[in-house]
Formats: C-alpha cells, structure tokens, sequence
C-alpha cells in the first residue's frame, strides 16, 4: 500500500475561513462580528491574521452566532496547530542536519586520507 500524500499544500489558519466564509460573505466588518461574538476586536483581528486562535470560548461563540459545531472550529485549530508545529520541527531539522552531515563526512574523509598511506600502493 503506498503511503497518503497530502494534497492541501498550505496550511489555512481558520480565522482565515471564518473571515473567508462567514464575515465577508454576511458583509460584516470587525466591529460589528466581534460584538456578534462577544470578543474584542482586537482578538478577532488577530484571529484572521492567523495571529491568534480560536479557542474553545470563541468555538462556541462562532456557534451560537452563526450555526454550525463548536468542534469544528476547535478542530480547525487543532489541526492548523499540528500542522503548523510539524513544519516549524521539519525546519529545524533541516536546518540542523546539512552542518552535521558536512561535519560528518569531512571528518570521514580526513581521517581516511591521513590512515591511508599511499607509498604503499603497488601496481
């Protein structure tokens, strides 16, 4: 069985989707959906930045607002987070790996070049 692939290449914040499904589409501007929720502005703008979270409070207000299941949007997140935590660990793997492979293999072939004695070679 061959391994999944994941299709979606970019990892959507879902104050991104709240913004893009349900603020825009219902002509709401931040003042007017951060009363709807009962946040501050503040904290939804940092929402649809990706600057902030969704939490299980705001999951709920999302709900109780505009439809829908508070889990939803706190999977969202979740997932985002996970997602997001994945790449940032892939980074600095990567970040760390090419120095130590270099280290390891110049100092591989240094020690071979010098333990190896090339008069000792006969045709």
């Amino acid at each position: 069985m061959k391994p999944l692939v994941r299709v979606i290449k970019h990892n959507t914040h879902p104050g991104q989707i709240l913004n893009d499904l349900i603020i825009e589409p219902n002509n709401l501007n931040i003042e007017e959906t951060s009363k709807l929720l009962g946040i501050t502005k503040a904290t939804l703008s940092d929402i649809i930045n990706g600057k902030g979270s969704i939490t299980n409070i705001i999951a709920t207000s999302i709900s109780k607002a505009f439809g829908g299941s508070p889990v939803f949007w706190v999977r969202l997140q979740a997932v985002y987070n996970s997602r997001n935590e994945k790449e940032r660990e892939e980074k600095e793997f990567l970040k760390v790996l090419p120095d130590e492979e270099d280290d390891f293999f110049d100092d591989f072939f240094d020690d071979f070049e010098n333990d190896f004695d090339k008069s000792e070679w006969t045709w």
